[in-house]
């Protein structure tokens, strides 16, 4: 059986997600996929390529394809729906994987970067198509809830932890809408 690219990308996924990162190694990649070391630089030049391949895949699927179907212009009213019913639905332990990998690794870090900043962009949009003052703010109040979920096990409930997301961030809301109580001391 003839295999492509995508399936070394997805041995490597699923390698990173179930086991981090240190088991992304040539011998690991043959031995999963049963081909020669021919077969994986037949797709990758070497390591480094394979790493960026992996990265790029993970930018792209994770957050540029979430990012693209939301509707471009709308009311901003159905959107936040459509994008935590798309966000529920990822690999977010894949997620969470990279973002581990990243806290030892520069090149990783850049990427988490540049894919946290794209996030919080769209979350701040589609908070001010929605009318929301202050959309900046909630938006970061959001992402940093949607992290610390992932880091508590997002799958391991989701639908009671979409609650619980959905409740605070409305509580949230509500709160960055309303003036701010003066210090009592």
């Amino acid at each position: 059986m003839r295999r492509k690219r995508g399936d070394w990308l997805g041995v490597g996924f699923r390698l990173l997600r179930d086991e981090g990162e240190q088991a992304l190694t040539l011998e690991r990649l043959c031995a999963e996929m049963k081909l020669t070391r021919g077969s994986f630089y037949h797709h990758f030049g070497m390591m480094a390529d394979y790493r960026q391949a992996l990265l790029h895949g993970w930018q792209d699927d994770l957050t540029g394809a979430v990012i693209q179907q939301l509707p471009d212009g709308g009311s901003g009213v159905d959107s936040p729906k459509e994008l935590g019913e798309r966000v529920a639905r990822l690999d977010h332990r894949l997620d969470l994987a990279f973002r581990v990998w990243s806290l030892r690794d520069p090149e990783v870090k850049a990427v988490m970067d540049e894919v946290d900043a794209r996030r919080l962009a769209a979350l701040t949009e589609l908070h001010r198509q929605a009318g929301h003052p202050r959309a900046a703010e909630l938006a970061q109040l959001e992402y940093a809830s949607f992290i610390g979920s992932q880091a508590l096990g997002w799958g391991q409930d989701r639908a009671a932890l979409r609650g619980l997301h959905a409740q605070a961030l409305g509580l949230l809301a509500q709160s960055l809408r309303e003036p701010s109580p003066t210090p009592a001391l």
